[in-house]
């Protein structure tokens, strides 16, 4: 394996987030909005719609950067970690032959990534996320991809049961402002800066 230059992480920390700027802008229409390095998050009541992308080996090994996609979360979920519920996004990456990577040195099919990027979300994720977008389906459908504590924590939450803790954790591990990080006055509207709540 040729030795890695003393650049390489900067060039790959710079290319990742020219590529993430760029993807933001992307699918900014779409309502989601960047809360964190490679994080983009469209919320709801009950459940966040959730674009996560994740890059290879930490440190790079050379100036290639492959990124991957992952998907949604019920707010009200009890684990501490940010664990997405999705359907297989690398095998709809194959199926799609979906180009998700470049080189962020000499800039080579980094605009194929970008667009491949883009239309994975377009026409993989947001038929996805209209699919599951009402609860019901979610707690119902037989493909939902919440497991039973997930569906178990979305009831309760529809129910008026759900955790005012686990809510918060959700939110600050997805990047969200809540009132009290914002040290909000009580009559001022809370919509985190990312509109009504659907």
């Amino acid at each position: 394996m040729k030795p890695r230059s003393d650049d390489t992480s900067a060039v790959v920390r710079e290319g990742v987030e020219k590529a993430a700027r760029e993807f933001s802008e992307r699918i900014a229409p779409l309502g989601f909005s960047r809360t964190k390095r490679l994080l983009w998050v469209r919320r709801h009541l009950h459940t966040a719609d959730v674009i996560g992308l994740s890059r290879g080996f930490r440190p790079p090994l050379n100036y290639s950067v492959d990124l991957s996609i992952d998907f949604i979360r019920v707010l009200n979920d009890a684990f501490e970690g940010l664990a997405l519920n999705a359907p297989n996004a690398p095998a709809l990456v194959s199926a799609g032959r979906y180009h998700h990577r470049f080189n962020a040195k000499s800039g080579s099919t980094y605009e194929r990534c970008i667009d491949d990027l883009s239309r994975f979300v377009s026409s993989e994720c947001e038929p996805w996320f209209v699919r599951f977008r009402e609860v019901e389906a979610l707690l119902s459908f037989a493909d939902s991809p919440l497991g039973q504590p997930e569906k178990h924590r979305l009831r309760d939450a529809l129910t008026g049961n759900g955790e005012t803790s686990a809510v918060e954790r959700s939110l600050k591990l997805l990047g969200i402002s809540t009132r009290r990080d914002r040290n909000t006055k009580p009559d001022e509207p809370d919509n985190d800066g990312f509109g009504p709540e659907t």
